[in-house]
């Protein structure tokens, strides 16, 4: 009992300064002490922090799209996919939240959940990189190699230079053993980027084959 007690005091006595601020503090210096936890890496702290102004910002679409991105951070990966779901739910047209949302998914290999978010983004817009570019990597994952591939083209019409997506292509082709085409990619990357780690074992796999 009597740890339990001096358990409990302990955290009072570390958890104090957070609350004596949060009697004082607007909104808008609980925000600016979030972003400075944020800076200093510590994603729980600037997690704690904004939740001093939930009861205020309950409502706030900023308030939960930043919670999300915190969790993220932090990798409470269900909490930061709760969070951008309320702030899709707050803001129906946004593609910044659902961009978001997309991330949590990714990042636990809800593919299928993540595809229809970015499927929802291509809706609002049609040309999203980052919408795009996510789909052709949750196909590749998901073993729907002509599918990544077809998003993979898509991207690499208006950003041809883009190396990423050029070998996530060329992986794509790899993948459906059209190895010739696969080749000449990975050797288009690395004569600009010889170093490019995906390329070379690209290279080394179709050598060996």
């Amino acid at each position: 009992m009597k740890k339990r007690k001096m358990f409990a005091l302990m955290m009072f006595l570390i958890l104090f300064p957070f609350f004596s601020h949060a009697s004082r503090e607007s909104v808008s210096q609980i925000y600016q002490r979030s972003y400075e936890e944020e800076g200093r890496g510590n994603y729980t702290g600037a997690i704690f922090v904004l939740m001093q102004a939930e009861r205020l910002e309950e409502k706030s679409y900023l308030f939960h799209l930043r919670l999300g991105w915190l969790n993220y951070l932090a990798k409470k990966f269900p909490d930061s996919a709760n969070a951008y779901q309320r702030a899709v739910r707050l803001n129906k047209d946004s593609i910044e939240a659902r961009l978001g949302l997309m991330l949590p998914f990714m990042a636990q290999g809800r593919w299928a959940e993540a595809e229809k978010v970015g499927k929802e983004i291509l809706l609002l817009d049609r040309a999203s990189y980052l919408a795009n570019s996510r789909l052709a990597y949750i196909y590749y994952n998901m073993k729907s190699f002509k599918e990544a591939e077809t998003y993979y083209r898509k991207i690499l019409q208006s950003y041809p230079g883009d190396v990423e997506m050029q070998a996530g292509l060329a992986w794509s082709l790899l993948k459906q053993e059209k190895k010739e085409e696969a080749e000449k990619i990975f050797l288009e990357i690395l004569k600009i980027a010889p170093n490019h780690v995906t390329a070379n074992v690209g290279i080394k796999m179709i050598k060996e084959k």
